[in-house]
């Protein structure tokens, strides 16, 4: 702690709101009870209320100011205890000043701020830890013990509702608070699941993989400001059990867990606190019921845990790492995505991805002298360029099209494609000289599948039967497709025959595998995942050994690393941490195209910028080296008066 191996923990309490009140009080019944925890200082953004805190529950030190608090040094943890929309500037105050920190949950409002604060936290090597007070108390052990013990048999389904009535809470329906049913409450539901069908300590595994969730359905009905008042989340996952998940903020009051197992049940009630556990056999006869113990109202388990993680020199919890920290972050971003819920100071999807109006520039980078030439300008959104192996053309997708565009003429004519019209950017030149290997969305589902079209007018056909899949990668000799495919709720690399045929799966690592792209030894896959915590450039044997992380920015998302015909560079495309989560990539941006070079004798160099522009999306997803390895093509946009 600023002082590791300390046996007393001095918590500073960042706001003085409801939720400090709790955790107060928890804080002197530690101190009084001598375990090694002070009240020493409370922080509001008035020195009144802050004094006033301060005296009702004998805190030493009282501050008119957050900025007070942080910079003071006797201070060994921060507890934040301000709305859910201000947290992501306070964590990033008190990280200035090197505070160790328990930050109230949510989090903060979204996954885009949790992602860039824990890795600032992780570079300054200071600790934070997310206060799901839940995680740490003594009744989940117990409810996992009954379970370990075979009292239920084996964990089949789970129910969770937390509803309260608190409409009348103006911050809960104000959208520029991040309010809402979720955050407040819905993440308790979300969290009680989670603790009791992902552990594999009790069964949650699914073969070598973590049991994750495979499939989400999601309803909600929102206040007149936009938020969610009630939320339905049904989860299935990947071991085949299931979640039926609910919480209100205009429900009567309910707040109770079910765990449903094949001879019997544990009914949890409270969900946040855990006040009782109960047993039932099948018949639903009360077997047992215990009191779980607690000190004062259970926020000292978090404080206790982080004490001890503090002494052992750690920077995160154990019971909430910062993994689990982001993994809800995202998960919540994403429910509230389908349910159109954002927030003033979030960009809206629609924003994010309204290119109407969008000029593009496809142009040519020269590694050799660093200079950029300007092949053509487009009055739409053209993307990914494909350089042919002759070098004498490149082409690229718009508007559902392929298109071909003659390098010494400047010639533009579209590739024939009949009914394949829906192309994305995941495309790659056919070795043969033929045509393309294409990724077209279908008219029958909507769902991408790749296609062969040809240079010559022959009718396109059909690789792979089975959708999403999003082409990336082709063999020298074209006999083998790498791409990136959804199955069972899951983004991961597979490989099939160009002809057609069974697809093989090459990565199972949690989260979103993608970008694949074989050298041309067809000895080695690049790719990019998101598998560390932020998107990184990844590489790996063709038969998806030796799996090994090629990049490794803390701040920066990187994505499509492209390998270049000599295998000596690499170029890739890097979002900032504060523009995209790591599991997008997104148009509209300011990115980096940077640029990688060695080999495996001499080893690989740290990824240097090469250019700065306005593009993301489309600028290139595809490999666009020339065969000489020297040049590559990629397309930068202009807003439409921008």
């Amino acid at each position: 702690m600023g002082t590791v191996g300390k046996s007393v923990l001095k918590l500073g309490i960042l706001g003085c709101g409801h939720i400090a009140t709790k955790m107060a009080a928890a804080v002197k019944a530690l101190e009084s009870r001598g375990m090694g925890v002070e009240a020493y200082a409370v922080a509001s953004r008035t020195l009144d209320k802050a004094k006033k805190f301060a005296d009702e529950y004998k805190f030493q030190k009282a501050y008119g100011s957050y900025l007070e608090l942080a910079q003071d040094p006797q201070v060994d943890l921060i507890y934040v205890a301000t709305p859910h929309s201000e947290h992501y500037n306070n964590i990033l105050l008190c990280l200035e000043h090197g505070k160790n920190l328990l930050v109230e949950k949510a989090f903060t409002a979204n996954a885009l701020m949790a992602s860039e604060v824990v890795a600032l936290a992780e570079e300054k090597g200071v600790f934070l830890c997310e206060a799901m007070w839940t995680r740490f108390l003594p009744a989940v052990q117990m409810v996992k013990n009954w379970i370990l013990a075979g009292k239920i048999g084996k964990v089949e389904s789970v129910e969770a509702d937390f509803s309260m009535p608190l409409s009348h809470i103006e911050r809960l329906r104000n959208p520029a608070l991040a309010g809402g049913a979720l955050l407040d409450l819905g993440i308790y539901s979300l969290t009680f699941a989670d603790i009791f069908l992902t552990d594999p300590q009790i069964g949650g595994t699914c073969g070598d993989v973590e049991n994750h969730i495979v499939q989400t359905k999601t309803s909600c009905v929102k206040f007149d400001t936009g938020v969610d008042a009630t939320d339905w989340i049904d989860l299935t996952y990947a071991n085949g059990q299931v979640a039926h998940l609910k919480t209100s903020m205009v429900s009567p009051l309910k707040n109770e867990g079910v765990l449903y197992g094949a001879n019997g049940f544990i009914r949890v009630q409270n969900l946040n606190d855990m006040v009782e556990i109960q047993l039932f056999d099948r018949s639903g006869t009360l077997l047992e019921s215990v009191t779980p113990p607690r000190i004062e109202n259970c926020y000292e388990y978090e404080v206790l845990a982080c004490k001890a993680a503090l002494e052992r020199g750690l920077k995160e919890c154990a019971e909430m790492p910062h993994r689990k920290t982001m993994q809800f972050m995202t998960q919540m971003d994403m429910l509230r995505q389908s349910w159109g819920v954002s927030y003033p100071f979030e960009l809206s999807p629609g924003e994010v991805w309204d290119r109407s109006g969008d000029r593009s520039f496809l142009e040519v980078y020269d590694i050799e002298t660093g200079s950029t030439t300007l092949l053509k300008e487009f009055d739409k959104v053209i993307e990914a360029p494909n350089w042919s192996a002759d070098g004498k053309f490149l082409t690229f997708n718009s508007e559902g099209r392929i298109y071909r565009l003659e390098i010494e003429s400047g010639d533009v004519t579209e590739v024939p494609s009949y009914f394949v019209n829906n192309c994305n950017n995941d495309h790659v030149l056919s070795p043969d000289g033929q045509g393309l290997f294409v990724s077209h969305h279908t008219k029958e589902d909507g769902l991408s599948r790749i296609y062969k079209i040809f240079f010559d007018g022959r009718m396109p056909e059909l690789v792979t039967p089975l959708a999403p899949s999003y082409l990336h990668g082709v063999t020298a000799d074209g006999s083998m497709l790498a791409y990136c495919a959804e199955r069972n709720g899951e983004y991961d690399i597979y490989t099939i025959p160009a002809t057609g045929g069974n697809e093989k799966q090459l990565t199972v690592a949690l989260g979103l595998n993608d970008g694949p792209e074989y050298d041309c030894d067809g000895e080695y896959i690049w790719f990019n995942s998101v598998r560390s915590g932020r998107m990184q450039a990844w590489r790996m044997k063709s038969d998806g050994s030796e799996q090994t992380q090629m990049t490794d920015d803390p701040h920066w998302n990187t994505w499509f690393p492209h390998i270049s015909p000599d295998r000596k560079k690499v170029v890739m495309l890097a979002y900032h941490e504060r523009d995209v989560r790591p599991g997008e990539h997104v148009p509209n941006k300011n990115v980096e195209i940077r640029l990688m070079t060695g080999s495996d004798k001499l080893g690989w160099s740290t990824p240097r910028t090469i250019l700065k522009l306005f593009g993301g999306q489309g600028t290139i997803n595809v490999n666009s080296w020339s065969p000489d390895s020297r040049k590559f093509a990629f397309v930068r946009y202009e807003k439409k008066n921008g």
